[in-house]
């Protein structure tokens, strides 16, 4: 039984550059890029594998792309289960500017899927569900252009109808149908958990109040902050977790190795407040990664020890 199973409507090939400065309306030469499979259900499955747990992916591909990372994918030995769609799967692409320490990143909205592609992708989702039964669905990252937005909210009635714990990551209105339907957890980053609980934005003094307030949605909520860390809330209280300088690196996807770290963290029975520890470590871990990989479990365990653990 794989623990986490995550359903991503939209996943990516993500191209990840560095250049020392950006210049506009000019060629910028860079070195080739850092390639691997993406989209934020498939870098917590990737991730959650990588800390040493087991997950798999639900996935729509399509075109030359969709074919390559379904090979990505099976080359590296993640699980996949694949809905083919008659779209290409799109391609991310992500600049760090090394001398800013800024991030270019151009996401394209994706393939449209019709609505016999979406019904496909749910009934993929319910026959893994039945046939794998983890213990926690994660419906990860945007809905993909023609889908409805209760997808997620769709897909959490069929993880509640089996008994399996459901955490929607996403934004906009499929996040928040998600959460009035219910969920057990919910991991926004600050201007997502901003947008759900209406306010025009989030700072991180504020961040432990409004964790404790996005409990009318989840028993457990987590919102993470960049390089300010995260934050729980739950039945007893809130607590912060603040990591060491981060290293110099892409971010890309350090939210997606929180939300892995923090599942495996609580299958193995940690407290809240000991798994948002663990999860800020990993999810810092990611600056420091290098080619195609996302996090290591070594990078992870060394950057735990530093991370301070308050109440909020």
């Amino acid at each position: 039984m794989a623990p986490i199973a995550t359903l991503t409507p939209n996943p990516s090939i993500d191209l990840l550059f560095e250049v020392e400065s950006l210049v506009w309306d000019d060629a910028n030469r860079v070195d080739s890029p850092r390639r691997r499979a993406g989209g934020q259900g498939v870098n917590v499955v990737r991730a959650a594998r990588a800390l040493g747990g087991e997950a798999v992916a639900i996935v729509p591909l399509g075109g030359a792309a969709g074919r390559e990372l379904r090979e990505l994918l099976e080359g590296e030995g993640t699980p996949v289960l694949v809905v083919p769609i008659a779209g290409d799967t799109r391609v991310f692409c992500g600049v760090r500017e090394t001398a800013t320490g800024r991030s270019l990143l151009v996401n394209p909205r994706g393939p449209a899927l019709s609505a016999e592609e979406g019904e496909a992708l749910l009934a993929e989702t319910a026959r893994a569900l039945d046939q794998l039964q983890p213990a926690w669905l994660a419906c990860c990252g945007s809905v993909a252009p023609g889908l409805a937005p209760d997808l997620y909210a769709r897909a959490g009635a069929l993880a509640h109808a089996r008994g399996i714990s459901f955490v929607p990551d996403g934004d906009g209105p499929a996040l928040r149908r998600a959460a009035e339907g219910g969920c057990e957890l919910l991991v926004p980053n600050e201007h997502e958990a901003a947008r759900l609980l209406g306010h025009e934005r989030l700072e991180s003094a504020e961040a432990p109040a409004a964790a404790a307030a996005l409990r009318r949605y989840a028993a457990l909520t987590c919102i993470t902050l960049g390089a300010a860390g995260a934050v729980c809330a739950d039945q007893h209280g809130t607590w912060r977790a603040t990591p060491p300088p981060r290293p110099a690196g892409s971010a890309v996807g350090a939210g997606d190795v929180f939300l892995a770290a923090f599942l495996l963290a609580l299958e193995s029975g940690a407290e809240p407040a000991d798994a948002l520890r663990r999860a800020v470590a990993a999810g810092t871990a990611v600056l420091g990664s290098s080619g195609s990989d996302l996090v290591t479990a070594e990078a992870a365990a060394a950057l735990e020890p530093a991370v301070v653990l308050s109440r909020g």
